[in-house]
């Protein structure tokens, strides 16, 4: 296998000896220890060292830094640093987007997509031409028997956090701090490289190992490259907004792009889902943000909410956290169990909305458990605090020292969705989680 060194020397008709400086000179080249990147060919080469991880011990990241650590669950470490690969990416034309995050209702990873490929020897063949094998192909799914799925990886870049105590500066959180990813198969936050999928790694973790049928060699040089999984020059992401409004008594459906142009001529719900279909293709990532108008009834927001979640799929939408002020759209799809205060969680309380003569008006209750003696079920104490209107929430919810995380929600189906926005500001603010019973 050739040297980065030989690889720029091919690449440019320089001779070994001319040195990477003059690699690096050419405008065409990134270089960095343990990478290249071709902006011609659109192709980032990485030197990286194969681990030794047994046949049935968990993968969770093809790629790690060498400071990671993390080498027992990696495919290969990386001699170029996580920040230098992000950059290599971006000088051969991707951008990087957004990894996963649950506190801001982030859920999927969000970038261009890349495709990553192992170059390793054939142990079977040592003078033949070297396998080239995507990532994927090296993982085995024991739920399936089946390699991952052929999707590359998205874009996401890691973060740049603060540094010191008052902050000095800031780092690129790969390569400052675990787990020190440059790719994963779960949506890792700080990882460079994410799957293009929704994959918590509680869902994934123990499930992935190394092919059998593809393995690696143990503690070895080889070369891995990154290139966009996309060769054309065609969009494949897209930002969409769904802005959704009262039309005497039915709804008008408006697909908007990021430039606010409609998609959509035929505002019905069908004539919308017509024009989404056309950007949530298997070669095109649709982002969808919704935007609710402020005039609709709550049964039709959570009607709303049971569209999204049955398209919010791999194969369908990826939705968008929501716009400040609005609350996530699977906050209207509570678990009914949670009505019943002994299955509920700790530290939640109770919002009751109503609406008499035209005025809208609520009552908090917070609940506390308290279990007695050899009792099989808690008993449960309740302060109830009226909230005759909107700015009467945010105290209430402080009358305790250790004040509630969740909020249940309890309101009538008519009451219009800008009225509830109103009451759970402050609630939105402080982060709570939410749940919204939508009820008579």
């Amino acid at each position: 296998m050739k040297s980065l060194l030989q690889t720029c020397a091919v690449l440019t008709g320089l001779t070994l000896f001319s040195g990477l400086s003059r690699c690096e000179a050419q405008s065409n080249f990134f270089v960095r220890p343990g990478v290249i990147a071709d902006r011609t060919g659109r192709v980032v080469r990485i030197t990286a060292e194969t681990t030794s991880l047994k046949l049935n011990d968990p993968v969770e990241f093809p790629l790690v830094t060498r400071e990671s650590g993390k080498d027992y669950e990696a495919l290969a470490v990386s001699h170029a640093s996580a920040l230098d690969i992000h950059e290599s990416l971006r000088f051969i034309g991707l951008e990087p987007g957004q990894g996963v995050d649950p506190s801001q209702l982030r859920f999927w990873p969000k970038g261009d997509r890349v495709k990553m490929v192992f170059h390793v020897a054939d142990a079977l063949s040592p003078t033949r031409p070297l396998l080239r094998l995507p990532f994927e192909h090296l993982i085995q799914d024991t739920r399936t028997g089946k390699t991952l799925p052929e999707t590359g990886l998205v874009f996401t870049g890691s973060e740049w956090v603060s540094e010191g105590d008052p902050p000095t500066g800031k780092v690129y959180a790969a390569d400052a701090y675990g787990p020190g990813s440059i790719a994963s198969v779960y949506n890792e936050g700080y990882s460079v490289l994410d799957v293009p999928r929704t994959a918590p790694k509680q869902d994934v973790y123990t499930f992935l190992i190394p092919n059998p049928d593809h393995r690696l060699p143990t503690n070895q040089l080889i070369e891995i490259t990154l290139e966009p999984f996309y060769r054309d020059t065609l969009p494949h992401r897209f930002d969409l907004s769904l802005r959704v409004t009262p039309d005497g008594t039915s709804l008008t459906y408006t697909l908007l792009n990021s430039q606010e142009h409609a998609l959509n001529t035929n505002r019905s719900r069908n004539g919308m889902l017509a024009a989404l279909s056309r950007y949530s293709t298997a070669d095109r990532d649709a982002f969808v943000t919704l935007i609710p108008d402020d005039a609709i009834a709550l049964q039709d927001v959570q009607a709303l909410a049971n569209l999204l979640d049955s398209l919010d799929n791999e194969r369908g939408i990826r939705v968008e956290p929501p716009p400040p002020g609005h609350p996530y759209f699977r906050a209207f799809l509570p678990n009914e169990k949670f009505r019943k205060r002994e299955d509920r969680f700790d530290k939640v309380a109770e919002l009751h909305l109503g609406t008499g003569a035209g005025v809208t008006t609520g009552e908090l209750i917070l609940v506390q458990s308290e279990w007695k003696g050899d009792d099989s079920a808690p008993v449960f104490h309740e302060t109830r605090i009226p909230i005759p209107a909107p700015a009467a929430l945010e105290p209430a919810l402080k009358k305790r020292d250790d004040p509630p995380t969740v909020l249940l929600i309890f309101a009538p189906t008519k009451l219009s969705y800008g009225t509830l926005r109103d009451f759970i500001g402050p609630a939105l603010r402080q982060k709570m989680i939410l749940y919204v019973f939508v009820e008579g």
